[in-house]
């Protein structure tokens, strides 16, 4: 983690985005960017390798939940940073693909698609202000697609090595990956399958629990030790596969603002704020640039750093690598990063009948959101 000027920077050498690309290297592909010389160094000689990513489970949650003689503590590597912003379309994208942010256009939950005019919600491919269904190709897949990491090491190794158990959502009609348990049960069984296998499992949960109950919650808790219960048999029964567990992102609890409270600032704004709620991204009306600023830093600048495009773009916020040209027409004017548990949304009117805001929530720029632990087992 590098310590910027009020915010926190990516240590782009030591990210999820380099741990991948170890795992690249491992199986024989050319990696996109700089590995991890620790994991380098673990993975060598292992023929089969899984990686499970648990949704929000980073490093903070992790010290908040296990203590540090637990199974899990006791197993971590190394920590190391998630992307900006921390949230899972960055990261597990990031992972996914072996590049940054800026590479693959998959920059944040919400973004901007000027061939529609419209801000969509990307996994589920949902109009933002309506939750209509964008209607014809998915727009991401259309627009930013990529080789996924499965695919470069089949293709390298001429056979079908590398598997990927994860969907949005979680294919509940698979009563194999319904279950905790199930889940990691199959997840060991497709890495047995070949006598050299990579296999990468995603789990929804803590993220899911954790939104709506808090980071603190009892339910969170038992969730967590039941991870790390099922994790520690399955992977002491598997004992010839490499076991990395992973999250994308950390997360912390939070209190929203609403920027309907100052009209002023909001009249400035083109449209809707898009990518994060914690790394807000503004298009703003020709010739308010100036007073946008002045307005959003004397209301908000206690609690969210300020950035313009050009800055974004020169301090490599997104990432390394050349930009894709979604992401140029995707970052606005201003990128607008959280540094506290203030969240800022933007919410026309007070919904009686759905009161419902997360209680907990990522994609800030603080640290409990951006560090991640890597923990092996069988290493």
């Amino acid at each position: 983690m590098i310590k910027g000027k009020n915010m926190n920077k990516i240590d782009y050498s030591n990210s999820i985005t380099n741990l991948s690309n170890s795992i690249l290297k491992h199986f024989g592909v050319k990696p996109f960017h700089k590995t991890i010389p620790e994991i380098d160094k673990k993975l060598d000689g292992k023929k089969k390798v899984i990686v499970f990513l648990f949704d929000a489970m980073g490093k903070s949650v992790l010290e908040k939940h296990l203590d540090e003689y637990s199974f899990f503590r006791t197993h971590i590597i190394k920590n190391i940073t998630s992307t900006i912003p921390p949230t899972t379309v960055a990261s597990t994208t990031s992972f996914l693909s072996g590049k940054f942010p800026i590479e693959t256009g998959w920059l944040g939950w919400t973004l901007y698609f000027n061939e529609i005019d419209k801000n969509v919600n990307v996994f589920p491919n949902v109009d933002d202000d309506t939750g209509e269904l964008i209607m014809g190709e998915h727009m991401m897949n259309k627009t930013c697609p990529y080789k996924n990491i499965a695919a470069l090491i089949n293709e390298k190794n001429n056979k079908e090595i590398a598997h990927l158990i994860y969907g949005y959502p979680v294919d509940k009609n698979n009563k194999k990956v319904r279950r905790l348990k199930g889940f990691i049960k199959h997840a060991y069984k497709i890495a047995n399958k070949n006598d050299e296998s990579f296999t990468y499992a995603y789990w929804v949960n803590p993220d899911g629990l954790m939104h709506g109950r808090g980071v603190n919650d009892k339910k969170v808790h038992k969730n967590i030790l039941k991870i790390q219960k099922y994790i520690q048999r399955y992977s002491l029964k598997n004992k010839d596969v490499a076991t990395l567990v992973i999250a994308d992102h950390g997360m912390i609890d939070v209190n929203f603002l609403d920027m309907y409270e100052h009209p002023d600032l909001v009249n400035t704004l083109k449209r809707n704020t898009s990518i994060e709620k914690r790394t807000m991204n503004f298009f703003i009306k020709d010739g308010q640039q100036d007073e946008f600023k002045k307005l959003f830093n004397k209301y908000y600048g206690q609690y969210y750093t300020l950035l313009s495009k050009e800055k974004v773009l020169k301090e490599n916020l997104f990432g390394e690598g050349l930009p894709h040209k979604k992401s140029l027409e995707f970052i606005g004017d201003f990128i607008g990063l959280a540094n506290s548990d203030i969240s800022l949304q933007m919410k026309k009117q007070k919904d009686e009948k759905h009161p419902f805001v997360f209680k907990a929530h990522h994609a800030g720029n603080t640290l409990d959101e951006m560090l991640i632990s890597v923990i092996g087992i069988n290493l």
